[in-house]
């Protein structure tokens, strides 16, 4: 048995590893394909470049791992049905589902590798892409002119020329639209001009020759001043900025905090979420009244339960039982002889005893409490009733979609790592089916599977930001579909005793046209 589970597992090394390259290969290049046009022309240094594409390889890598392990599963139990390893597996008394524990064992430690990868790893490089982001979008490009182009050098300074040297900057034909004066707009004609930059590389020099200049005095459009000059000289400053890099950032989206970042941030959410909903509904009942109805978004739990048992029992448990063999490691000995109890210094809140109950009237009789008397309510109280209604909600309507947000985000995160799981188990019984179907049938599946398992992905995150549908059911609904239509395959394949009875697709809708004909002549 261990000869037969190393030999599986070869089997699906390869395919794996050429999935993958060649899937986070083809993101990679149509991601930077959308990417060209921010990175061209800036000037940048080759090491902001290669951390830009390292730093974008772990998102790539997240979403084509599941795909490349589907892949993998579907070519290597294709080839060795096509081969009749699977029917000769089947005669030594060798059944499917135990040639798949060593893959699902695999997926499994791969699938838990991708927690610890989409939570830790993951939200760093999304922290740091978006810094180096902000960074390449603050650093102004070089300049580089096009002929008989209207160059917008800034949003108020163009520059027209009609030829340009290369070799010398030497331009001909110039016109400038220079409107940083507002009203007093100014149009400079020019034969020729030099195009330069000084010393730091960061303020344009234009140097023109024989032309003139024209503008509106004091934006007057009735008067027209015109001037003539031999040489001129057009500064810039600050066109040309260098790439610097942020040395710190305290900000973090969804996308770049890990769980337990989220969860806590979740749970300070809920809170706000439950006062101000009922708030809402106080509000709502003093103007309509206890018994009218209101539509208010439903309640929210306090804490998540998934990242609850992630962070409080998995990682909390093991932090527990680590600190003290750290701490017995560095000879540090904790005391003993019960808790320590904090007093407070005569600086804290200084609390006075308790009022001794009033002594009763001599008569012995305690007149009853006076009845409250009802606040009166008035058009312009309910006026302010109403504003802090709409307040409310359009308070709660906020905090009702960052709470989602991070649920969803939580659950993202678990979702696609078990993905790498569920494929395994959803692959080989559609491999099996399709025995001779090829490599064309092995990517054909691969896409729709993908494709479908995505829809679902996506459509489930955007009806869950809406609030339409609880986070966990949004984001586990298509692992668990795929999930169940694996083991009802596996259920098929398994009953039936000729695992390569299946050819290639095509002969798969001959099947099928025949049987609806057989079908039809047996109606008749």
């Amino acid at each position: 048995m261990k000869l037969l589970t190393r030999y599986v597992i070869r089997e699906h090394v390869g395919p794996l590893v050429f999935a993958l390259s060649a899937l986070t290969s083809l993101l990679m290049l149509q991601y930077v394909a959308r990417q060209l046009a921010n990175l061209a022309g800036k000037g940048l240094p080759w090491g902001a470049i290669g951390k830009f594409f390292v730093l974008s390889l772990p998102f790539t890598i997240a979403m084509t791992l599941p795909m490349a392990v589907l892949v993998a599963t579907l070519y290597a139990f294709g080839r060795m049905a096509a081969e009749h390893e699977i029917t000769a597996f089947k005669a030594s008394g060798v059944r499917v589902r135990s040639l798949m524990v060593p893959v699902l064992l695999c997926a499994l430690g791969l699938s838990l590798f991708m927690v610890w990868f989409n939570d830790q790893l993951l939200p760093r490089t999304n922290h740091e892409l978006r810094i180096l982001n902000n960074d390449i979008a603050k650093t102004r490009p070089t300049l580089a002119l096009k002929e008989q182009v209207m160059n917008p050098i800034t949003d108020q300074f163009f520059l027209r020329v009609a030829r340009v040297n290369a070799s010398t900057n030497r331009m001909y034909d110039v016109t400038i639209y220079d409107l940083r004066k507002g009203p007093e707009r100014q149009t400079i004609y020019a034969d020729s001009g030099l195009f330069l930059l000084d010393g730091a590389g960061e303020n344009l020099q234009l140097q023109l020759y024989d032309g003139y200049a024209q503008e509106f005095v004091r934006g007057d459009p009735r008067k027209l001043q015109r001037g003539f000059f031999k040489t001129q000289t057009v500064q810039l400053r600050g066109i040309v900025k260098q790439f610097e890099a942020t040395r710190e950032d305290g900000y973090r989206g969804d996308r770049e905090q890990t769980v337990c970042q989220m969860h806590e941030t979740y749970m300070q959410k809920a809170n706000d979420f439950t006062r101000l909903r009922n708030d809402f509904m106080n509000y709502a009942a003093r103007i309509r009244g206890k018994g009218a109805m209101v539509k208010v978004s439903r309640d929210r739990p306090k804490k998540e339960v998934l990242a609850t048992f992630y962070c409080e029992t998995l990682l909390g448990g093991l932090e527990r039982v680590l600190l003290p063999k750290k701490a017995k490691a560095q000879g540090v000995v904790p005391q003993t002889g019960g808790a320590q109890i904090a007093v407070p210094d005569s600086g804290g809140v200084a609390v006075t005893p308790a009022a001794q109950p009033a002594a009763a009237p001599s008569a012995g009789v305690v007149p009853p409490p006076a009845p409250p008397v009802p606040p009166v309510v008035t058009q312009d109280t309910m006026t302010v009733f109403a504003s802090a209604m709409n307040a409310a909600q359009q308070q709660l309507l906020a905090e009702r979609e960052v709470l989602d947000g991070l649920a969803v985000e939580i659950h993202k995160k678990f979702a696609l790592s078990f993905a790498c799981l569920v494929f395994v188990l959803f692959g080989p019984p559609i491999a099996l089916r399709f025995p001779r179907g090829g490599v064309g049938v092995t990517i054909g599946v691969s896409i729709v599977v993908f494709g479908l398992y995505y829809v679902c992905l996506m459509g489930g995150e955007a009806l869950a930001d809406k609030g339409k549908l609880p986070a966990y059911v949004a984001m586990w609904i298509a692992n668990v579909v795929f999930s169940i239509a694996g083991i009802a395959l596996l259920w098929r394949v398994e009953t039936t005793t000729d695992t390569s009875r299946g050819g290639g697709l095509r002969d798969w809708l001959a099947d099928r046209k025949a049987r609806k004909q057989m079908h039809k002549a047996a109606a008749v």
